[in-house]
């Protein structure tokens, strides 16, 4: 059986997902309902900051959508260990149109870094740089639609946080 899931962090790098499956063949879409937001993860000994997604309805954010098996899933579920998967619709990223219903891995805790105000700076860099390797458009809309812990969207956090700019 194969599953349709959306990455929205890490998942959108084909380098970083190959550390658990395979290449995939990834489609552009967006996700209406949520807005994704940098976080804190439970796991203890690693460094804390997660790409999230949390429900509002005034929101969306974009992704990629790809297909797993079963096995495949289960080493996914494996790397996001604190994530659950939920049912969602995907719509294509150009046209709007709904694609299909699909899942997404959310981490049911949403703490909120209020005292470091900066996402870590490897793991933003590798996300944001794999939003414009799709391309361009898509990168822009991922500096819109993405959030950091002072709740400020990343296109205007940015500005004042150079050093996390590889991508000028």
């Amino acid at each position: 059986m194969n599953y349709k899931i959306v990455g929205y962090g890490s998942l959108i790098s084909h380098k970083s997902l190959r550390e658990s499956i395979p290449d995939k063949h990834f489609v552009p879409v967006i996700v209406r309902g949520f807005k994704r937001v940098f976080n804190l993860g439970l796991e203890k000994g690693k460094d804390p900051d997660v790409l999230n997604v949390v429900k509002d309805k005034k929101h969306f954010f974009n992704g990629v959508l790809f297909d797993v098996n079963e096995k495949e899933l289960k080493k996914i579920k494996e790397r996001e260990d604190d994530y659950n998967l939920e049912q969602i619709g995907a719509y294509d990223f150009l046209t709007g149109k709904e694609l299909c219903k699909c899942f997404i891995l959310i981490d049911q805790f949403v703490g909120i870094d209020h005292k470091k105000k900066k996402p870590n700076k490897s793991y933003f860099i590798l996300c944001r740089e794999a939003a414009y390797h799709i391309s361009r458009e898509f990168g822009k809309i991922w500096d819109e639609t993405t959030f950091v812990s002072t709740g400020k969207k990343v296109s205007q956090w940015i500005k004042k946080h150079r050093d996390y700019d590889t991508i000028g």
